[in-house]
């Protein structure tokens, strides 16, 4: 009996002390509720420059609160410290094979500088090749000019030959050489011929060529033809583009329509001279000891400057 008495008098006691602690309880819990609902009304307004550092005038440490983002700390110039990489070396097969790659690209390099050398002496010796064709030229042209320069001088009544000597002939009128077999002059030929001979001697060799075919055409079977077709022959070999099929037809017209003139000793070794430049060695050696058989009884130097190219070019 007095066991109960002592557990109600306990329950008695302690009574008040359990409901004071749940009354705390609902405070507690009623006011963190009141807090959660007064929290978006009464946040403090933010500064118009996000600050990720600044702190609110008060800040509820129950409320819910915004995620943040801070920047990247910057230690240099607008770039973040590098952080250190550990490389792995590559594995030895494949170092091997870049070495031998790199041997392969040098190789091709070289052989490459190889050729360019190669191709590089070839074209310097095209070059000197050239260089000396045109020194032959130039000189061939000299030669001729000077050739025809003697010629002119040595006019007159004679007839000039190759070399820039003469062969005495009946006496012309005009300057410029033997005349015709026996043809007799027409009028107005002799002024005709004078004034082409005379282009030549002023050395206008594109006009004289002009002139003298002019003059074949008015008198094709004048006293003064034979000296007209020899004088084309000549031109047609200094005037410029020089015209080897031109001389070759002059020379060959003097020699087959008058082949006792004057001139036709000189006409045929220039005529051999005319197939040489134009590569025909065997018609010019003929030509050659045409002259040489032909004439060698007589006084025309073109014997002996035959001879002379014969023992040069054959």
């Amino acid at each position: 009996m007095s066991k109960w008495l002592v557990a109600g008098g306990l329950v008695i006691v302690t009574s008040p002390f359990c409901f004071v602690a749940h009354a705390q309880d609902y405070v507690d819990v009623e006011a963190e509720r009141s807090g959660r609902q007064s929290a978006p009304q009464s946040a403090p307004a933010q500064p118009a420059v996000s600050d990720p550092y600044a702190t609110p005038a008060s800040r509820d440490p129950y409320s819910v609160q915004p995620a943040q983002t801070y920047p990247a700390t910057s230690y240099g110039v607008n770039s973040a410290p590098a952080a250190p990489s550990t490389a792995t070396p590559p594995p030895a097969s494949q170092m091997t094979s870049q070495a031998v790659g790199g041997q392969g690209n040098v190789g091709n390099l070289f052989l490459q500088v190889q050729q360019l050398q190669q191709e590089v002496m070839r074209l310097n010796g095209m070059v000197e090749e050239q260089a000396n064709e045109l020194r032959i030229l130039k000189a061939q042209s000299l030669e001729r000019y000077v050739d025809l320069d003697k010629r002119l001088s040595a006019g007159g009544g004679s007839a000039p030959t190759a070399s820039g000597g003469s062969t005495q002939v009946a006496p012309a009128p005009v300057g410029g050489g033997a005349i015709g077999g026996g043809a007799a002059e027409i009028p107005g030929e002799a002024q005709a011929y004078k004034a082409a001979y005379s282009l030549v001697r002023s050395q206008q060799f594109d006009q004289a060529v002009t002139a003298f075919n002019d003059f074949l055409r008015a008198y094709p079977d004048g006293k003064y033809a034979p000296n007209a077709h020899y004088w084309l022959g000549e031109l047609y070999l200094v005037v410029q583009p020089r015209d080897l099929e031109g001389s070759r037809q002059a020379f060959t017209l003097l020699l087959d329509q008058y082949p006792t003139n004057g001139k036709a000793p000189d006409a045929m070794y220039k005529l051999g001279k005319v197939y040489f430049e134009k590569g025909n060695r065997e018609r010019a050696r003929e030509h050659m000891e045409r002259v040489i058989s032909q004439y060698g009884n007589t006084s025309s130097s073109a014997v002996k400057l035959a001879r002379d190219f014969l023992a040069q070019n054959y």
